[in-house]
């Protein structure tokens, strides 16, 4: 069968917070800032439902068969005076996340092509993301939807 994105409904919570739990893992193991684990997973789901209600935003499953295979959380933004103005109103993904076993087989570029979707029907002509440095896997799927680097956020740990 096909996969198929829809919003996020309530009955998704556990299967969310599972894939939510994986995205936490890859990260903390690419990155000694990154906490794991079910706690984690469980905030980032609490924090993407209250930024999506907050800001204009929206959250997205990828389903086949009545399995979850995928996340998208959503939110509207705007940047400051010091990009072009016609970039200033955008969408910023605040999360997204592919089960381990379904990643590279196109449900990723699906939920970024929602995420375009989402974006064009709200007149934002830019649409944005972070990914952790070392994150190959990712930032080849960002690529190959389109995206571009424009910054680095960078980080000094003070004892």
């Amino acid at each position: 069968m096909s996969v198929t994105i829809r919003p996020m409904r309530e009955a998704d919570r556990e299967a969310v917070t599972g894939l939510l739990v994986q995205l936490a893992a890859w990260e903390a193991d690419l990155s000694s800032t990154r906490a794991r684990g079910r706690e984690t997973a469980l905030a980032l789901l609490e924090a993407d439902s209250a930024q999506t209600r907050s800001q204009g935003g929206a959250q997205f499953v990828a389903e086949r068969d009545g399995a979850c295979l995928g996340y998208l959380a959503l939110r509207l933004g705007r940047t400051g005076p010091y990009v072009h103005a016609e970039l200033r109103d955008h969408v910023l993904i605040e999360n997204i996340v592919v089960a381990e076993r379904e990643r590279g087989t196109g449900i990723g570029q699906m939920l970024l092509a929602q995420a375009e979707r989402f974006a064009r029907e709200r007149g934002c002509r830019a649409l944005l993301l972070g990914a952790l440095t070392g994150n190959e896997p990712a930032l080849r799927a960002y690529r190959l939807a389109g995206f571009e680097a424009v910054s680095y956020e960078m980080l000094k740990r003070l004892d």
